[in-house]
């Protein structure tokens, strides 16, 4: 119905256009037409003031007055040949024959040459159609105009965000996560995509707020690796290099994403820490266990915890080791072992205050996120 009401207007428009000289050309004899000659003689005068006043340059000066020259010429023209124009009846024959083709010509073009059967696309439909060969410059700004007028759009600003950080736009990047958290919910993936933003915004610093959203990713999902890998970067920052060797050997002791590239970026980071990678799968292990199915790599999985708490009980390994069986347990699914587990190593650990909070620590994180 608007694409017709718009039709409408801009057939009147054009009806307008062609129409108003015609109308006024019945009447030519009273209009006063060496009033628009004194308009355009008293252009010329003020442009050479503004001229003399170093208001406009030359060179815009003699374009003008080019332009001001030729309209001045063509009006003593028109006044001449409306001179000797008739007048009355044909003038009005043809308004009425353009008031009535131009609309009918409009609609008939559109019928034949147009598309009147294809039903109306919304914004949301266009917004998931195929993109290739597009402007991305031109679909962001089409995204933003249609955010523009409904602000509470969570799917547009979900579109929007992945997009943002494509083009390195991380400061709008974050905003659009924060928006789509806000409304569409919470998810350990948005907060830990929201936080990476705030990061790469602020250079590789992870502030207080980034800090925040992977803290919040991990409540979420504690083996979620994306949150935890850049807590461990926060821990390191801060200059906690026990800690921080901690964590990236918790995180490498994680059974997710086996072949992920984050692998070899944390076993990098303990080794400027100059710690030691702690005793886990092989590289011949990591790669078995990507085309392994999901049975089997579990079994897999349980076969190197079991091997891990054996050496555990023989008294080999350290507060480290620990963490990562009870914390093994509880991606298992298997809290009681965690619980006893965390037991066994606080009775193994008293006295040390630093070590029992890092034991109920790890096993309140194996308890919740088993």
């Amino acid at each position: 119905m608007l694409l017709w009401v718009l039709f409408a207007v801009m057939a009147a428009v054009a009806v307008l256009v062609v129409a108003a000289p015609l109308a006024r050309s019945g009447a030519g004899g009273e209009r006063n037409d060496s009033a628009d000659l004194e308009v355009y003689k008293a252009q010329l005068r003020e442009l050479e003031r503004d001229v003399d006043r170093g208001v406009i340059a030359a060179h815009e000066a003699e374009a003008a007055r080019v332009e001001i020259s030729r309209r001045l010429l063509a009006e003593q023209e028109r006044a001449a040949s409306l001179a000797h124009a008739e007048k009355g009846k044909p003038h009005k024959g043809l308004l009425y024959a353009v008031i009535t083709v131009i609309p009918l010509f409009a609609v008939g073009g559109y019928v034949v040459l147009g598309s009147p059967q294809l039903p109306g696309q919304p914004m949301a439909s266009r917004m998931s159609q195929a993109t290739e060969g597009q402007d991305i410059e031109l679909l962001i700004a089409r995204v933003e105009k249609h955010l523009a007028d409904n602000a509470e759009d969570g799917r547009g600003w979900e579109v929007l965000a992945p997009v943002y950080r494509r083009i390195g736009r991380y400061d709008d990047a974050a905003r659009a996560y924060a928006n789509t958290i806000r409304l569409l919910g919470e998810t350990a993936e948005r907060h830990a995509d929201y936080g990476e933003m705030l990061v790469a915004a602020a250079d590789g610093v992870i502030k207080a707020d980034a800090r925040a959203a992977f803290e919040r990713a991990v409540a979420l999902d504690s083996q979620a690796v994306k949150p935890r890998f850049f807590l461990a970067m926060a821990t390191e920052q801060d200059g906690n290099r026990d800690k921080a060797i901690a964590a990236w050997n918790d995180l490498l002791a994680s059974p997710q994403d086996p072949n992920g590239a984050w692998r070899a970026r944390a076993r990098e980071r303990l080794a400027a820490l100059g710690g030691d990678a702690a005793p886990g799968p092989t590289q011949e292990q990591v790669a078995a266990a990507g085309e392994m199915s999901a049975s089997d790599r579990q079994t897999m999985i349980e076969s190197m915890v079991a091997g891990l708490a054996q050496r555990l009980e023989q008294g080999e390994g350290g507060i480290d080791d620990w963490l990562r069986l009870i914390r093994a347990y509880g991606v298992l699914g298997r809290p009681e072992a965690a619980e006893s587990a965390a037991q066994t190593a606080s009775a193994r650990f008293a006295g040390d205050d630093a070590a029992l909070g890092r034991i109920d620590e790890a096993r309140k994180q194996a308890l919740n996120g088993s």
